[in-house]
Order: C-alpha cells, then structure tokens, then sequence
C-alpha cells in the first residue's frame, strides 16, 4: 500500500513538472498596442475660444458680435503664424 502511494506523487510530480515546460505551439506574443498620438489643434483654433469657429464660418453669413474670450491678447515677441 506504501508503495502506491509514492507511486501516485511520483506521478504526479512528472505531471507537475511537464505541465509547467511552458506552451507546446510556440505561437509568438501579440504585438503592442501602439496608441497614435492626438491630432495637433489646427492653427485658428490657437488664437482663442471661439475664433476657429468664426474663421471657419461662411463668408456670406451674419457677423458674430465677439465676446470674452474670442481673442487672445496679442504680444509683440512672439513670431507671426501664416494662415
């Protein structure tokens, strides 16, 4: 009876140790997300809030009155940007 019982563990442990030889397919890992990075703010919308809106708009449209925040305060060391 002694005998079975060290017959089953050593059974068990050469299952053990095969079991963790690792994956028998040898299929490669998937390859990493690459997440994109944002997309840059286009130009106009730089200048303040609603001043990309109104760049865009049509040209045969009603003027907005600005408001607060439309435009940003200008300073004269900073270099000029093409439109």
């Amino acid at each position: 009876m002694k005998n079975v019982y060290w017959q089953i563990a050593a059974v068990a442990m050469v299952a053990g140790g095969l079991s963790a030889c690792g994956n028998s397919n040898n299929t490669p890992p998937p390859p990493p997300v690459v997440v994109p990075p944002p997309p840059a703010p286009k130009v106009e919308d730089q200048f303040g809030t609603n001043f990309g809106i109104a760049y865009r708009a049509d040209p045969n449209i009603d003027a907005k009155d600005p408001m607060a925040g439309d435009i940003i305060p200008l300073s004269l060391t900073t270099e000029a940007v093409v439109l």
